[in-house]
């Protein structure tokens, strides 16, 4: 926690610094803006258990405060909230948890030199492959601060190429569960060629040395690849590497890495597709590989739109001998629709299936069910009234409901921005 201090310390030295460059006449645009929720909730199965469930009423008040700033080569944005439950039948002891982000970034020497830095308090799921935030309270959840401080040289070495030079410093910390603390450490050079108007070709080298308990790696990534904007909302893009990896525990790896993808506007409808390969934030191991492919369909309307998309995803653990590996598919649907000039209808349906190709992790529940629907009422610009009801199915089996465990959750709430 003093790391992450530390640097969220260190960002407000540098906006504060930068500050006092400011000439009076070049006065920063300065916004401030402060918030209020009020919810009540009733949640039929709190512990999303199959048996003996347990139901809750929860109220919670959440005041925040957000805060942006813009001038003379400096520009941050903060904010901070209080969030307030209060169980009325005791099965959970109120609480009251923070949270924060920090982002800022500052430009100097007229932008050869750049610092970004941030912090971000928040609450987390510790399962990569499954997030519950927005769907429980209570299940399966950490806090974590996540600081960094990043400065990085920008260089014009020609008319055409820009390279950018940098380091990089992210702390991570998990409270009141058994999160992962990490110290990331990275070193970062890259270089971008415009070879024509609309096509760029990209190459780099990230050195990454990071530190936890039980073990420590460092990775050497090497990269290339191509961007070409068509226009008219087409663009195409992709590149290649490799990364070697090395741990304090006598292992290794070396992986390929890519990232590719396109994007058309058709008018009448918009699409993308893309795969990537990612090391991902994952509160319950060192070294987390995802291999990602999705693809996304978009149709949107004077008052409303719809989006659908299908996820294909692999997780897999790199620091043991013999590799964890969790894959996941996906398929997500959401709407909004603008019923009146003040009261909307967002719906949401998605269904995820996990598996484990290596039959290591003993899953309760491979398939997970979720739908959402919910309204909003524009009473004035400081009020909005919301209502939404939400139904999540934990399932063995995708078409039986024997054993599973079934949450449903009503909440009323409304927001004034004063």
């Amino acid at each position: 926690m003093r790391a992450a201090k530390a640097t969220c310390a260190l960002a407000l030295t540098l906006w504060g610094g930068a500050a006092w460059l400011v000439h009076p006449s070049e006065a920063a645009e300065f916004r401030v803006v402060p918030s209020l929720t009020l919810s009540e909730e009733f949640n039929d199965n709190l512990f999303e258990v199959p048996t003996g469930e347990r139901s809750e009423f929860i109220t919670r008040v959440l005041p925040s405060v957000a805060v942006t700033s813009q001038g003379a080569g400096l520009v941050w944005d903060m904010s901070y909230g209080l969030d307030y439950r209060n169980f009325a039948r005791g099965n959970v002891k109120d609480e009251l948890d923070h949270t924060a982000a920090l982002n800022g970034k500052l430009s100097l020497l007229d932008g050869f030199l750049k610092v970004e830095a941030g912090d971000t308090y928040s609450r987390v799921s510790l399962d990569v492959a499954r997030d519950v935030v927005m769907e429980s309270l209570v299940v399966n959840q950490s806090e974590r601060n996540v600081a960094f401080i990043s400065p990085y040289l920008s260089w014009h070495p020609g008319e055409n190429c820009a390279l950018k030079t940098g380091y990089s410093y992210k702390d991570v910390r998990y409270w009141d569960a058994s999160g992962i603390d990490k110290r990331e450490h990275q070193g970062v050079a890259e270089l971008n060629y415009e070879l024509t108007s609309r096509l760029t070709f990209t190459t780099g080298y990230t050195f990454v040395y990071a530190l936890a308990e039980p073990a420590s790696y460092h990775r050497h990534d090497l990269y290339a690849g191509l961007r070409h904007d068509y226009g008219q909302g087409t663009v195409l893009f992709g590149s290649l590497g490799n990364s070697w990896q090395s741990f304090s525990n006598g292992t290794s790896a070396n992986n390929p890495f890519w990232s590719a993808g396109a994007s058309k506007d058709f008018g009448f409808m918009a699409a993308t597709i893309g795969t990537r390969v990612q090391y991902a934030e994952d509160p319950l191991a060192l070294s987390t590989r995802e291999t990602s492919y999705d693809a996304t369909l978009s149709r949107a309307w004077p008052r409303g739109m719809v989006t659908l998309t299908g996820t294909f995803v692999e997780y897999e653990v790199n620091q043991f001998a013999q590799p964890e590996r969790q894959r996941k598919q996906a398929l997500v649907a959401t709407g909004r629709y603008e019923l009146s000039e003040n009261l909307t209808l967002m719906v949401s349906v998605s269904g995820d299936h996990l598996d484990d190709p290596d039959q290591g992790l003993g899953l309760d529940y491979p398939y997970r069910l979720f739908g959402n629907s919910g309204l909003e009422y524009l009473v004035s610009q400081h009020m909005i009234l919301g209502a939404n009801y939400t139904h999540v199915s934990y399932r063995r089996e995708l078409d039986s409901s024997a054993g599973s465990a079934e949450v449903n959750r009503v909440i009323v709430e409304v927001r004034l921005y004063l």
